[in-house]
C-alpha cells in the first residue's frame, strides 16, 4: 500500500544521522540539504504493509530478551514491513559515483523520510486499535538489542511484504530494497509501552558513536 510522504523531511534528525547534532548550517551545508531532500522526496514512494497475529503465531522464543520485554504483556502481534523503494536505492548510487557529500546526506535524510513514514502510519494504528480498546506498543526492530537479523525473514513472510509491499529479504537477513524497515508491536488489552533495548545487549556496543560521546541513541530521541 502506498503510503503519504511528509511535507519535509525532518532536518535536525538527518543532522543527527550525520554526527552534527545542534549543528546550524551555513549557506553551502543549506544548500546541499535542499538539494538532498528534493531529489529524495521527488524519488521516494513509500509503501507499507502489516499485519495482525495472535502471539503465538511468529516463533519469537529465540529471539532475545529485549524483544521479550518489550512484549510482555501483549497477546497479539502486529508486523509492519515498510520502504521508500527502489528507485531510492538507484538514486543513492547514482550520487555515490557523482557526489560523495550529497549521497550521505541523501542517506541520512532517507533514513529520516522511512522513520516519519513509520511513525505516521504506527499513529493512525494505534487509533484505530484504541476504538476498540486494544493498545499498541512503539516499534522493534530486529538487529535491535539482542534481537537477531533473521527475525526479518519471519516478519516478511507474515505480512506477505513482497507482493505487499516490494520488500525482500537478502541471503544476509537484510532487506532489499535498502531503505526499507520491518517491526514488531505488541498488542495489548491495557496500556503498553514496550521496552526500550540496552546497551549491555547491542550489537554495536563496541564501537557505537553515542556511547563514545557518554550518551545513548535512544536519549537523543
Amino acid at each position: 500500500m502506498v503510503r503519504p510522504k511528509p511535507q519535509s523531511v525532518d532536518r535536525a534528525t538527518a543532522l543527527r544521522y550525520m554526527g552534527a547534532a545542534g549543528w546550524q548550517p551555513d549557506a553551502a551545508s543549506t544548500a546541499l540539504l535542499d538539494n538532498a531532500e528534493q531529489q529524495l522526496m521527488k524519488t521516494a514512494t513509500p509503501r507499507a504493509v502489516w499485519r495482525r497475529l495472535p502471539g503465538t503465531v511468529l516463533p519469537l522464543q529465540n529471539c532475545g530478551h529485549d524483544l521479550e520485554r518489550h512484549l510482555k504483556g501483549c497477546d497479539e502481534v502486529l508486523v509492519m514491513t515498510a520502504t521508500l523503494g527502489s528507485e531510492v536505492d538507484t538514486l543513492l548510487r547514482r550520487m555515490e559515483l557523482t557526489d560523495i557529500a550529497l549521497a550521505a546526506t541523501t542517506d541520512a535524510m532517507a533514513s529520516v523520510l522511512l522513520e516519519q513514514v513509520c511513525d505516521a502510519l504506527e499513529e493512525e494504528l494505534r487509533a484505530e486499535l484504541l476504538k476498540s480498546g486494544r493498545y499498541l506498543t512503539g516499534r522493534f526492530a530486529p538487529g535491535y538489542g539482542d534481537c537477531p537479523l533473521e527475525l526479518n525473514d519471519e516478519i516478511c513472510l507474515a505480512a506477505d511484504s513482497v507482493r505487499g509491499c516490494g520488500v525482500a529479504v537478502t541471503g544476509q537477513h537484510l532487506l532489499a530494497p535498502r531503505k526499507s524497515t520491518t517491526a514488531l508491536l505488541g498488542i495489548a488489552d491495557h496500556p503498553v509501552t514496550g521496552t526500550l533495548a540496552g546497551c549491555s545487549t547491542c550489537h554495536l556496543r563496541e564501537t557505537c558513536v553515542f556511547r563514545k560521546k557518554g550518551t545513548t541513541c535512544f536519549s537523543q530521541k
